[in-house]
C-alpha cells in the first residue's frame, strides 16, 4: 500500500510548482530527521494522520521520495536559469 502511495506522490511532482517542491523537500527532511532521531536517541516517531502525504511510510520510502524531489528541484532550477 505504501509503495502505491510513493509512486502516486512522485508522479504528482510534475504538476508541482518550485515552491510546492521546496515545501515537500522540507517536510521530507523533517520526517527523515524524526526517523533518524528515533534510531539514535530512542525517541518515537510522531504519528501522522491518514490524510498526511507521508502516512505509513518507512524511512526507505521517504529517502526514495527525497531523491526524486531533489531531481525535480534541480530540474526546475535549471529551467529557471535558462528562462
Amino acid at each position: 500500500m505504501a509503495q502505491d502511495r510513493v509512486k502516486e506522490l512522485v508522479a504528482s511532482f510534475k504538476e508541482k510548482t518550485p515552491k510546492q517542491m521546496r515545501t515537500i523537500r522540507n517536510s521530507l527532511n523533517n520526517r527523515i530527521k524524526s526517523f533518524e532521531d528515533e534510531m539514535k536517541f530512542g525517541k518515537s516517531v510522531p504519528k501522522v494522520s491518514a490524510s498526511h502525504m507521508f502516512f505509513e511510510m518507512e524511512l526507505k520510502d521517504l529517502k526514495m521520495i527525497q531523491e526524486e524531489a531533489a531531481k525535480k528541484i534541480r530540474s526546475d532550477e535549471k529551467i529557471a536559469k535558462q528562462g
